[in-house]
């Protein structure tokens, strides 16, 4: 039952009622960012016409698909994520390639999304953003955190929140319950604190956590200068954290006791892991470097969502609007990874080659095609288009490399700031 702000809201026979009104957003935000809205409209119900789906529907207005989208909470589309995710667990095999010894692994990241520069936008989420402050005049930002299982490459959870409203520590908190029994988490180098970390240990938790080897907690430090490999210490709470307690919460604070781990990253960065898995004979340190790397799974889904469906390209100018299409990207990336994962045949499934999987971005746009399978009005004709979905999604696929890359570094593709070079000139002349 999808909610509504409003009981008497969708309650007449229009040409957007509320399910397939849900169908249409998530096929325009996964089509990409090539046409505008008209267009993408007229091409969706063309086709949901002519293929037996919607024979009697006609093209909207991009107005009413406004109109009608602001009568939907966007809460609704947190809602419909959990119940695609649920789903799509049911449907995904129990293949081995799927586990790390026995756990499924979650990555945590945050992301700042460019949104567009109006004045709604930016009071609810970047209020410092524009000409008026001094220093600024930056499009408004927001901050997504996204929770992303690494090894079936599915986005499971997401929360939207202005700048000033959160880190990523506490959005990680929200997110944490959603995950399933038997999981592990994995987290960048933005969310080591002796707060966060005591939440993961009260809530039982299992992680693994990158933690910088400068400017961090002291035992860390003393362990880096130490050049072991491994070691086990113990964390304590500094007294910038105490100082934002009462009195009744610092008895109640314990040491944390942990299992840390030299990491050094290919460029010669020097961190540590930190990680409650102690037993080294279950979980030896190489296996655990070698899957804290899996983390970068986060990063590429951030790349596609930016770059292959152009998500920073909104269709709407509302806080309102922007959450939902944010959820929006999320469900449909669910939906066609659920796709790639039924497209191949239930006999190759054990057979299949580990490196050849469906082109998840084929898989993306060819659902923003055919979204119109999800509210058919003629069941029996939507399935033999969805058969032809997934022959679709099977023929193109995407060969990962046999050999590892070799390794790069991140390259800015922005041209150089004169006023930095310049104050980097003249700092290299006083020194």
């Amino acid at each position: 039952m999808i909610p509504k702000h409003r009981a008497q809201d969708f309650s007449r026979c229009r040409k957007l009622p509320l399910a397939r009104l849900i169908v249409v957003l998530l096929s325009l935000v996964a089509s990409g960012r090539d046409k505008g809205v008209d267009s993408k409209l007229g091409e969706f119900f063309t086709v949901a016409r002519r293929s037996g789906l919607w024979p009697e529907e006609h093209s909207p207005h991009r107005s009413a698909l406004t109109k009608a989208r602001a009568k939907v909470p966007w809460q609704a589309f947190g809602t419909l994520l959990g119940q695609a995710v649920a789903l799509a667990y049911e449907v995904f095999p129990p293949r081995e390639e799927y586990f790390w010894h026995g756990l499924s692994v979650f990555a945590f990241d945050g992301s700042q999304y460019a949104l567009p520069a109006t004045k709604a936008l930016r009071q609810a989420f970047d209020p410092q953003s524009g000409l008026e402050h001094p220093g600024r005049g930056h499009a408004p930002q927001c901050l997504v955190t996204t929770v992303y299982d690494v090894f079936r490459r599915l986005p499971v959870g997401r929360t939207v929140c202005a700048l000033q409203e959160g880190d990523e520590r506490q959005q990680a908190q929200h997110l944490l319950p959603l995950l399933p029994p038997n999981s592990l988490s994995l987290f960048d180098r933005g969310f080591p604190s002796y707060g966060f970390l005591t939440y993961l240990h009260q809530h039982a938790h299992l992680y693994l956590m990158r933690c910088p080897a400068t400017s961090t907690f002291p035992a860390v430090a003393a362990f880096v200068r130490s050049g072991q490999a491994e070691t086990r210490l113990w964390l304590t709470p500094s007294d910038t954290f105490k100082r934002h307690l009462t009195p009744a919460q610092r008895r109640t604070l314990a040491p944390l006791r942990l299992r840390a781990i030299r990491l050094e990253a290919p460029e010669g960065t020097v961190s540590v892991l930190l990680t409650n898995l102690v037993d080294p004979r279950c979980f030896p340190h190489c296996a655990l470097i070698a899957l804290y790397w899996h983390r970068w799974a986060v990063e590429n889904h951030y790349r596609d969502e930016k770059t292959l469906q152009h998500i920073e390209q909104f269709h709407s100018h509302t806080p309102h609007g922007i959450r939902q299409e944010l959820f929006a990207i999320l469900i449909s990336c669910v939906i066609a990874r659920t796709l790639t994962a039924l497209s191949v045949p239930s006999e190759a499934r054990e057979t299949a080659q580990c490196f050849v999987h469906p082109q998840l971005k084929n898989a993306l746009m060819s659902f923003a095609r055919e979204a119109a399978l999800l509210t058919p009005a003629h069941p029996a004709q939507a399935m033999v288009i969805f058969q032809e979905l997934l022959n679709a999604i099977r023929q193109v696929k995407y060969y990962k490399p046999k050999n590892s890359r070799p390794f790069s570094p991140r390259v800015n593709k922005q041209p150089a700031n004169k006023w930095q070079s310049d104050r980097q000139k003249k700092l290299k002349q006083v020194a």
